[in-house]
C-alpha cells in the first residue's frame, strides 16, 4: 500500500494574513533556522512606505541576525528606504560589528539627509569613533551637524583631536570646540589652546571653561596668570 502524500509545510501560508507586528514577532524567531526565506519578507516590509513603524521593526529583526544577507539589507534600507525608516536602519547598522561598520556608515552618510546624518554622528560617539568624526567635523558644511560631530569627539575621548582641529578652525567651529573639550574634562587640551589664541573674546570662554571645570591643574594656570577670579 502506498502512503498518503504528506502536506506540504510552510511556516508562513499564502493565505494566513495575521497582525503585522505579531508577523514580525513570528519572522523573529525563525530567522534563527531559515534565515534564507525570512530575510527576503523583512526586506520587502522594510521598504515598505507606508507603514514605517513596521518597516523599522523589520529593520530591528535583520539586524538580530547578523548574517551577512541581513546586513547587506540594513544597509540598502539605510541606502534608499523610505525616508522614516532610513534612520533606523542607520542606527541598526552602527550595532554590527567589524571593520566594515564604519565604512559603510560613512556610505550612507555620504547621501542621506539630515536626520540620517544625525542618527551616523550619534552612532559615531556611541561607537567611540573618532576618526570618522572628525572626518565629518572637518569636510562637513553644515554648522549643525559639524558642531554634533565636535561634541560627539569630545564623547568619544577625541580630545587631541579636537585640540588639532581647533588650531585650523574658524571662529564659529571654535565655541563648540571648547564646549566638547569642557565637557570631556580636557584640561591639558585648553590650556594649550589657551595659550596659542590671540582673540580675546575666544580666549575668555576659554579661561570661563577652565575656571568652571576647577580642577587643581586648571586653578593653578588661572591663577598663574592672574585670572583665577
Amino acid at each position: 500500500m502506498v502512503p498518503p502524500t504528506p502536506p506540504v509545510a510552510f511556516w508562513v501560508p499564502d493565505s494566513y494574513h495575521p497582525d503585522t507586528d505579531l508577523r514580525i514577532q513570528a519572522l523573529g524567531h525563525l530567522i534563527r533556522t531559515d534565515a534564507k526565506k525570512v530575510i527576503p519578507i523583512l526586506k520587502e516590509m522594510a521598504f515598505e512606505a507606508g507603514s514605517p513603524g513596521s518597516a523599522s521593526r523589520a529593520v530591528f529583526v535583520l539586524a538580530q541576525s547578523q548574517s551577512p544577507e541581513a546586513r547587506e539589507t540594513v544597509v540598502q534600507v539605510a541606502l534608499t528606504g523610505p525616508p522614516p525608516v532610513r534612520v533606523a536602519a542607520a542606527r541598526e547598522l552602527a550595532r554590527f560589528g567589524g571593520p566594515d561598520a564604519s565604512k559603510e556608515l560613512m556610505q550612507v552618510y555620504t547621501v542621506g539627509d539630515v536626520a540620517v546624518k544625525r542618527q551616523i554622528v550619534r552612532s559615531f560617539g556611541e561607537r567611540w569613533e573618532r576618526l570618522p568624526l572628525l572626518t565629518i567635523a572637518r569636510s562637513e558644511t553644515s554648522l549643525d551637524l559639524k558642531s554634533r560631530a565636535i561634541m560627539m569627539l569630545g564623547r568619544a575621548g577625541g580630545s587631541s583631536e579636537l585640540r588639532m582641529l581647533y588650531s585650523k578652525a574658524g571662529a564659529d567651529i571654535k565655541r563648540p570646540i571648547i564646549l566638547s573639550l569642557f565637557n570631556a574634562r580636557a584640561e591639558d587640551e585648553l590650556i594649550q589652546i589657551a595659550e596659542r589664541e590671540r582673540d580675546r573674546t575666544l580666549r575668555q570662554a576659554i579661561l570661563n571653561q577652565l575656571r568652571l571645570l576647577g580642577t587643581p591643574k586648571a586653578k593653578a594656570y588661572l591663577q598663574k596668570i592672574g585670572q583665577n577670579r
